[in-house]
């Protein structure tokens, strides 16, 4: 039995509990550098931006996974997620055959001190930069920005961004699929209709935990929040306890879109179902009144979809596959003003970069309509 004195235990589990797996890490290795991947095949099997794993020790003998659903996603490794709630649980290695965990995963109240952000992989995967633009530092650390693997390929700038990377000119919709294409679909620009949906303020516009915002939070004059300019659906972050959950990682990335505008086909003419959901999509109620879809082939994360709202719903962002880059800014504005549930995040160095990385990235690209002013709901 590992001395306790010397180690560190570290419990995981997936969002419904079926997965969970427990292992001892040397004290003398914490904190655990963990790298923030923004590479396509991350961001497609997830939904959300970036992603990052911990490596589980080889004595702690091999994780359970007869309850996760396996994914071959390249010749490297094996992805596993949770059957039931769709949690990214491990990477599977092939040559060795060793188990890194989803970072997402860990039981507990705070990571911070037990792993450590230290750079951002596979930029150049993004066209746009993506997130690697939101957070340029965690603590006192600068983070690194490399075109591919960590340490072993080019450092971009702050600024990069692939010259190929430019926006459809004749505003069609995008294409939206997970990793595996077992869930396609397509968003349509923003119209008239779009304003029909009706909805309370998301916690990213109106801090829905303060009781001081009880009644504001209700948007009882329906503000299309939604639309914070007529050409763009808006877009942010959160690290709430249950989309890290069910995620498996510590951020995800939502934007705020009216089911009129999801439709399974690029003419518009197929329009959204949910009775059943098409393709390979599987859902899982998280909360009372609380419909969370992923992919059923490769876990992909999907959408959020709550009782409360009508006719709008939130789309996993990173499955939009715009051709100016993964901000998809040609299409979405971002809300830099707050990261949504900012209470809830378990790793606080973290959560700071982005807070203090999204506001720089908002006053580098004033005045553009891809960024949100922050004068909706008078916040």
């Amino acid at each position: 039995m590992p001395d306790t004195n010397e180690t560190q235990e570290l419990a995981i589990s997936c969002f419904c509990g079926s997965c969970k797996h427990t292992f001892s890490v040397p004290k003398s290795s914490l904190p655990i550098p963990l790298h923030l991947c923004n590479c396509d095949i991350s961001r497609r099997i997830s939904g959300t931006l970036f992603t990052s794993y911990i490596t589980v020790p080889a004595d702690s003998g091999k994780p359970e996974t007869t309850k996760c659903t396996q994914y071959h996603s390249s010749d490297i490794l094996t992805r596993h997620f949770c059957s039931t709630c769709g949690t990214h649980m491990y990477l599977e290695y092939h040559h060795d055959g060793h188990f890194e965990a989803a970072a997402g995963t860990l039981q507990l109240d705070k990571t911070d001190g037990i792993v450590e952000y230290v750079d951002l992989m596979w930029v150049e995967d993004t066209k746009d930069g993506g997130a690697s633009q939101f957070v340029g530092r965690v603590g006192d650390k600068e983070l690194k920005r490399w075109a591919q693997g960590s340490g072993e390929s080019k450092e971009l700038p702050y600024d990069w961004k692939d010259p190929s990377a430019t926006a459809s000119s004749d505003n069609s919709p995008v294409r939206a699929h997970c990793h595996c294409n077992g869930v396609e679909f397509f968003v349509q620009r923003p119209s008239e209709k779009s304003k029909l949906a009706r909805s309370g303020y998301a916690d990213l516009i109106v801090p829905c935990m303060d009781p001081a915002n009880e009644e504001k939070v209700k948007n009882k004059e329906n503000e299309a929040w939604w639309l914070p300019n007529p050409e763009r659906f808006l877009v942010g972050l959160c690290t709430c306890r249950s989309c890290r959950a069910a995620l498996g990682f510590d951020v995800m990335s939502w934007a705020f879109i009216p089911k009129c505008d999801v439709t399974l086909d690029a003419e518009g003419k197929k329009p959204f179902i949910e009775s059943p959901y098409w393709g390979k999509i599987k859902i899982y109620h998280s909360s009372e009144g609380v419909t969370r879809s992923f992919c059923g082939g490769c876990g992909a994360v999907v959408f959020w979809d709550g009782d409360e709202r009508e006719g709008l719903i939130d789309v996993a962002t990173a499955l939009l596959d715009a051709p100016e880059g993964t901000r998809a800014e040609s299409l979405l504005c971002w809300r830099t003003a707050r990261v949504s549930f900012a209470e809830d995040a378990v790793n606080l160095g973290l959560l700071a970069g982005l807070e203090t990385g999204m506001k720089a990235w908002a006053e580098k690209n004033e005045g553009r309509k891809c960024v949100s002013s922050g004068t909706l709901a008078g916040l």
